[in-house]
């Protein structure tokens, strides 16, 4: 499902989806892994977004809840997720999905899910 086009809708925090005036931010998945968690999907944005002084152009998704799985977007589902904002080079690097460096930054919950067919 790689190269695929997602649409993710904010939930959570308040301040960052007023910040983005609660507009969807569209991209393009690059990876889907599966893991015993769920599974991750890393999306390059299509239209960057700069909030708290960051510039975000690559996020990592991970579902929220025991049993959701990533891979179900391939069946056209949404999936609820913690979403983290990624720097160019951790979205190009080996492994962009490990976040065990993460200390802070672009973080929110929300839904991912297929964009519509135009």
């Amino acid at each position: 499902m790689s190269n695929a086009r997602l649409t993710i809708t904010v939930s959570d925090p308040w301040e960052f989806g007023e910040a983005l005036k609660w507009r969807p931010l569209q991209g393009e998945l690059l990876r889907l892994v599966n893991d015993e968690r769920g599974g991750q999907a890393l999306v390059k944005l299509d239209e960057p977004f700069e909030y708290g002084g960051t510039v975000c152009c690559y996020l990592i998704a991970s579902p929220r809840h025991v049993g959701a799985e990533m891979a179900t977007l391939s069946a056209g589902k949404t999936v609820l997720c913690g979403v983290t904002g990624i720097s160019e080079q951790q979205a190009e690097s080996s492994n962009p999905f490990d976040l065990s460096t993460w200390r802070g930054g672009i973080a929110f919950i929300g839904d991912v899910k297929p964009a519509a067919k135009s």
